[in-house]
């Protein structure tokens, strides 16, 4: 599915360069005038240029960068702006996470705000955006991937999706920090679901599900420092099924004095090394598919003082062994990733005591990057598990645990001087209305400089007051 939306056009402009190289053979047979093949060939490239000019977009463009274009050719040029704008400051202050992490967001009008997380991968460990939208949701939600060298380089952008119902699956090409931003387009209505996962890259490959199978690992030393261990032993009862890891073909079995009875399997541009082995199930040349028995575990091979088990490795090509663990994991499991359920908060909560601590991630193990206080306003923008994801008045996003918050109560607001009620907690936002001095107002707390106030009929809207006006409680 990687790049489905990018690549969708080079079909067509594949159909237009086989029609140009068409129109030029037929210039050159069925020409009634002499024309010289150097004109031919003009003819040919510029229509080639044409062409290439006319799909540039689709072909060269990021679905999210596509998406820019399109609104600046709707002429929404300062949609299009805001939208990148603020897709850049997303990415320049990512959200720190550990995965899985799964999050569901109400998607509304006004607070469409992207967000991005960063977490670190180990080089060939998978990644997995999952977006399940609502069944009423109408929205596309652009997915992009990046890899971060270092602080001083800018971001690799390594994958990018656009879809309402969607998944992308990215390979760690590297050891490092890699981040995902997600944004939903300008007009979205909602409500999705976000996971973002790393699945095991293979299947374990002994049929056992034993808790301690793996006890001797990688890079371990071997005849008194003399090599390392290339691979894991993963231990089980004789005759317990060894199955293949990936798809691929038997490249060869064999037995010898290192390895006893093994097989070599070739797959996703690698090699599959299973010794060790009892009994052989198949034979060169064979296709194999994730889960088919090769063999039996054994003791074959300078295992033969050990107890029964599988020495597994995976040999990259012009690369050579690489840990298995991290692709494999320590046991046989199910790796479907199930989203946790969770209720809708309200946009708009307060604290329930005198001071809480805002987190960097949705956990107590996290770091506390600020403290809220009593009275002051969170804007809710998802739900993660117990924890919501909110931002603070003086725009600092991070998590904080669900049972800390509750609904603001009302208390009573007088204003000193003469206000301007807009509709966001944004001086640039529209004005609805206006405020006098000496007005009681009731208000729902603070979100940074601006009050949460009532007007008569109802209606809520935010003023921007003073500091040293403060609500008198009831």
């Amino acid at each position: 599915m990687l790049g489905m939306a990018a690549c969708a056009a080079r079909p067509n402009l594949l159909l237009a360069t086989c029609y140009c190289v068409r129109l030029a053979n037929e210039l050159i047979l069925y020409q009634s005038v002499s024309i010289s093949m150097k004109y031919v060939l003009i003819i040919l490239i510029a229509l080639l240029g044409a062409a290439a000019w006319y799909f540039k977009d689709r072909m060269l463009l990021s679905p999210h960068d596509s998406y820019y274009s399109a609104l600046l050719r709707e002429n929404l040029k300062a949609t299009a702006e805001q939208w990148k704008m603020e897709a850049e400051q997303s990415l320049a202050a990512p959200l720190r996470i550990s995965l899985p992490y799964s999050e569901r967001r109400l998607l509304e009008a006004d607070y469409l705000q992207p967000i991005t997380f960063a977490f670190d991968r180990k080089m060939d460990e998978l990644i997995q955006i999952s977006i399940f939208p609502s069944i009423n949701t109408r929205a596309d939600v652009f997915v992009d991937v990046f890899y971060v060298r270092d602080a001083a380089t800018e971001p690799k952008r390594i994958g990018s999706i656009a879809a309402r119902e969607q998944q992308i699956k990215i390979a760690a090409e590297h050891t490092g920090q890699y981040l995902v931003r997600i944004q939903p387009s300008h007009a979205a209505q909602g409500l999705m679901d976000i996971a973002i996962t790393s699945p095991l890259r293979y299947g374990f490959p002994v049929d056992t599900e034993r808790e301690n199978a793996v006890q001797s690992l990688f890079g371990v030393d071997r005849d008194g420092g003399a090599r390392r261990h290339e691979g894991i032993d993963i231990f089980a009862p004789r005759g317990t099924p060894v199955i293949a890891a990936e798809a691929g073909q038997v490249a060869r079995v064999g037995d010898t004095p290192r390895g006893g009875k093994n097989v070599w399997v070739r797959g996703d541009q690698r090699s599959f090394y299973y010794a060790h082995l009892d009994s052989i199930a198949v034979s060169p040349g064979d296709s194999v598919v994730r889960g088919e028995v090769l063999g039996t575990v054994g003791n074959t091979g300078n295992a033969v003082t050990t107890n029964p088990h599988l020495h597994f490795g995976i040999y990259k090509f012009a690369q050579g062994a690489i840990d298995p663990l991290p692709l494999v994991g320590r046991k046989k499991l199910v790796t479907n990733y199930t989203l946790p359920q969770v209720e809708l908060a309200p946009r708009w909560l307060s604290i329930k005591t005198d001071k809480a601590n805002l987190r960097s991630g949705p956990s107590l193990k996290t770091v506390a990057v600020t403290s809220v206080m009593r009275g002051e306003l969170l804007q809710v923008d998802a739900i993660a598990g117990e924890w919501l994801r909110v931002k603070t008045g003086n725009r600092t996003t991070g998590f904080i645990a669900r049972s800390l918050t509750e609904i603001p109560s009302e208390s009573i607001l007088t204003l000193t001087e003469n206000y301007v009620a807009f509709y966001l907690p944004d001086e640039f936002s529209p004005v609805i209305g206006n405020f006098s001095a000496g007005d009681k107002l009731p208000t729902m707390g603070r979100f940074g400089e601006f009050a949460l106030v009532k007007l008569p009929g109802g209606v809520y809207a935010w003023a921007k007051v003073a500091k040293q006006e403060k609500p008198a409680q009831n």
